[in-house]
């Protein structure tokens, strides 16, 4: 299938290359399915284009890259709406919010999505712990 985006211009994109999310990312209900578009910039980001709202585009990043000691837990059930009992099977990426003030550039911690790569199928997460920010502004804690 051809898809037409406003950030990446066209793309042929496989019927395998398809994501589907178990439940829309937050605030975005009627977008389920995207495909992952690695770009490099600051630092290695990943980028999920909206397969059903060709405008919509959310940059994404390890939260590992941001915090080596990151760290959550899953539960059985999170695992199995993936489609994986392995732990190991799994990325996790948390969505970065870009604004004009490069300072500015933030990650939501506490929201992370997790993503089974083989069957792709994925879901984000909310962690009801305050362990991570909301709001984790990156440039504050680059090394």
């Amino acid at each position: 299938m051809l898809l037409k985006t406003r950030l990446f211009g066209k793309i042929e994109v496989k019927e395998e290359e398809i994501i589907n999310f178990t439940k829309p990312i937050l605030g975005f209900d009627n977008c389920r399915q995207y495909i992952l578009i690695e770009k490099e910039a600051i630092f290695p980001t990943f980028w999920l284009q909206s397969v059903d709202n060709h405008g919509l585009a959310f940059p994404v990043v390890s939260p590992f890259s941001i915090d080596e000691n990151y760290s959550i837990i899953l539960r059985p059930h999170d695992l199995e709406d993936v489609q994986t009992k392995n732990i190991d099977d799994i990325l996790i990426l948390t969505l970065l919010v870009v604004p004009q003030k490069i300072s500015s550039i933030r990650t939501n911690l506490r929201a992370p999505i997790i993503y089974n790569p083989v069957d792709k199928i994925a879901k984000q997460l909310i962690l009801y712990e305050d362990k991570y920010p909301i709001y984790f502004y990156i440039m504050d804690n680059a090394n």
